[in-house]
Order: C-alpha cells, then structure tokens, then sequence
C-alpha cells in the first residue's frame, strides 16, 4: 500500500504540470509572526473570559469579540497550512529527480507531502476479514491545484 501511494505522489510531483502544485506568492507566510499572531488571539479569548466572569463586560461583547478572534484564527490556520503545503511540495517539485529526494524524507514529510496531494479512501473491510491489496479498491481524490 505505502509503495503505491508513494509511486502515485511520485508520479504527479514529476509532471509537467507539478509547479502548478505550488501556489504564487508574494515572498511566502511569516509562520513565526502567525504563530505569534494566534497565541496572542488565545490569551485575548482567555482574557475575555475572565472578563466576563467577574462582570466587566457583557455577553455580547464576548459573543462579538469571540466570533471575530475564531475568525481569524481560522484564517491564520489556512495560511499556515498553506505555508506547509508549499514547504512540503516545493522542494520536491524543484528536485531533479524526486524519487531520490523522497527516499530521504522521514515519515512526517512523506505523509504531509501526500496529504497536499491527494486524499485516499481504502475499502472497509469486514472484522477477520484478510485479502490481498488490491490497487483498484484505492479511491484516490486529487486535491485542487493553486
């Protein structure tokens, strides 16, 4: 199974078309100033709570301020995967031979460089149940290229 799926990512990250995989930016995500950014929007929501606690604001106020630091944790959440998505792929795309590079890579790599890839679905399999892989019960869903 895992010498399939590599052979699949190998396969798409040595397209022509594997640059697109890497989306354009404007010199990348600060992902330390982002982290930064989220731990400072955690202590501000633990703040509020305690704010609300004993009184010195209402329950709208922390209702409001709350839908908008989890927005932007969201927000901050996307552009960091989107960092790691790039860091992930981008070496991988630019290497002469990728297979090489892949042989290198540690299991963290490998599974993340997959997960931008690609999501898989194996067949369930009844309790006892023992059969030979087969690679035509793999869904395999390409994700969107940037």
């Amino acid at each position: 199974m895992e010498r399939f799926i590599a052979k699949l990512a190998l396969g798409r990250l040595s397209s022509p078309d594997a640059a697109d995989l890497i989306p354009e930016s404007d010199g990348g995500a600060d992902v330390a100033a982002l982290r930064e950014e989220a731990a400072a929007i955690r202590r501000s929501l633990e703040e509020l709570a305690a704010d609300r606690a004993v009184g010195l604001i209402d329950r709208a106020q922390m209702l409001a301020a709350t839908t908008r630091a989890n927005g932007r944790l969201e927000a901050i959440d996307a552009e960091l995967d989107s960092a790691a998505k790039e860091n992930v792929l981008a070496p991988l795309i630019a290497a002469e031979n990728a297979t090489v590079l892949w042989e290198d890579l540690d299991l963290s790599r490998k599974r993340a460089a997959i997960k931008a890839l690609m999501s898989i679905t194996l067949p369930s399999l009844e309790m006892g149940t023992r059969r030979a892989f087969d690679p035509a019960t793999v869904s395999i869903m390409w994700r969107a290229q940037n």
